[in-house]
């Protein structure tokens, strides 16, 4: 029962609680640090001064160089709304490319912070699309040299299906594998048949739904044109595009596991 002795004893708990509460703050940095690890904002401005923005994801295994999926959203929509599939990838070791496309969420506002909205899109506007995504693709390569430029997919939802057929056709490097979630010969002017026709062999997943006969004739349309695999898988619920995720809890699952031994 020192007097002194305790006096030291108190000022060392003292200076121990004042430490952590000097640390503490360092700590909830690194920790939101190390959550932020492998996530990359992209902002590419397009030749008509459109400023397309994408989120690159990695995962948290180091890879000297990872497999990608671009995934490209349908009409009305954005990356958010791809559900837990962009994280299904990246915990099977792909890096994610998730495109908002032009007119579309993040992707609203030309380079003199004009807003511009796909629903007053023209015909002219429309055809850009495949363009724009077939140089953010060629940009992400060369400068982000982590990434395979040959074991990737691309996955695309109505217009973003369309899309993917037309960006892929401009590519050097053509994907590796392809899910188009109610593909149709034409959307929004991006007319596909002719694209699959050039397109190399490599195999092409078509989702649809039951309830859409527009989109189930489509594919049967599209599956003559294609030049390698072309399957088509039927789900029994929801309607068109990404309408289809939430009423198929399946569909997420079955997209990686159709997606990831293609292009490992």
């Amino acid at each position: 029962h020192n007097p002194l002795r305790r006096e030291i004893k108190m000022k060392k708990i003292l200076i121990l609680i004042i430490a952590l509460l000097i640390l503490a703050p360092t700590t909830a940095l690194a920790a939101a640090k190390k959550q932020k690890v492998g996530y990359v904002g992209i902002t590419y401005e397009t030749k008509d001064s459109f400023v397309i923005k994408s989120k690159l994801f990695y995962p948290a295994k180091p890879q000297s160089v990872y497999p990608v999926v671009v995934m490209l959203h349908s009409l009305g929509y954005s990356s958010d709304y791809w559900g837990n599939i962009p994280k299904k990838f990246i915990d099977e070791g792909a890096a994610v490319l998730m495109i908002d496309l032009r007119g579309h969420g993040q992707s609203m506002y030309d380079s003199n912070f004009r807003i511009r909205s796909w629903q007053y899109f023209t015909k002219n506007t429309y055809e850009k699309y495949p363009s724009d995504i077939s140089d953010i693709i060629k940009y992400v390569a060369s400068n982000y040299k982590n990434l395979s430029t040959t074991k990737y997919a691309i996955v695309g939802a109505d217009i973003g299906a369309n899309t993917a057929i037309l960006a892929a056709e401009k590519l050097p490097n053509q994907p590796a594998a392809m899910v188009l979630i109610s593909p149709t010969r034409e959307f929004k002017w991006l007319y596909t048949p002719i694209a699959l026709t050039n397109l190399h062999p490599f195999p092409i997943l078509s989702m649809v739904s039951a309830r859409d006969p527009y989109s189930n004739k489509e594919s049967q349309a599209l599956k003559k044109f294609a030049q390698g695999e072309f399957d088509i898988k039927i789900y029994p619920a929801g309607s068109m595009g990404m309408l289809m995720l939430k009423a198929n809890p399946s569909m997420g699952t079955d997209i990686v596991n159709w997606v990831m031994p293609k292009i490992k």
